[in-house]
């Protein structure tokens, strides 16, 4: 299975080095080019959107700070609904709530 995760932030960044430790395909996209870079060094690819991360893999994980935050990655031009397809899962991670969730 490959995964793509975004957010990589001091959780976000904590469960992506889990992952690349137990050997996951892992393709991951944040704002911050140091920690994609960081990430890269071990051994995961970087997207170039997240539109490009959402086609790539077949689980999205998000983990950001918060529901803005979230609808500004899931929508809008290059974003993660323009990549998802059918057989694809988003796993939802950040700090929002059930209704903008539901909303997106």
């Amino acid at each position: 299975m490959k995964v793509g995760f975004i957010g990589l932030g001091n959780v976000g960044g904590k469960l992506v080095g889990s992952l690349l430790r137990n050997k996951f395909d892992l393709t991951v996209r944040d704002l911050d080019e140091k920690l994609t870079k960081n990430f890269k060094d071990l051994g995961a690819m970087v997207a170039q959107s997240s539109k490009d991360l959402a086609e790539k893999v077949d689980l999205i994980i998000t983990y950001l700070p918060s529901p803005k935050i979230c609808t500004k990655i899931m929508k809008g031009k290059n974003r993660i609904l323009e990549g998802l397809s059918k057989d694809k899962i988003w796993l939802e991670m950040s700090t929002t709530d059930e209704a903008e969730i539901k909303r997106i």
